[in-house]
């Protein structure tokens, strides 16, 4: 996971590809693939503590706030 603006603009890299993140500091979070079009993703943590959008899950000491 790499942070340019905590809490705003992250990503995260599976596979040799970025998954990058913004936030638009209201609780809409958008989410794109290597450069692909941006789309908007719901943000929910998971039981085990896993940080999920959509799918994309992260665990671990995630840097978000």
């Amino acid at each position: 996971m790499r942070v340019e603006r905590l809490g705003e603009h992250w990503w995260l890299e599976l596979g040799g590809r970025l998954i990058e993140f913004r936030h638009d500091g209201h609780g809409g979070v958008t989410m794109r693939w290597s450069g692909g079009p941006w789309q908007p993703v719901n943000s929910r943590w998971q039981p085990d503590g896993c940080l999920c959008w959509d799918g994309i899950c992260a665990r671990g000491a995630i840097p978000l706030d």
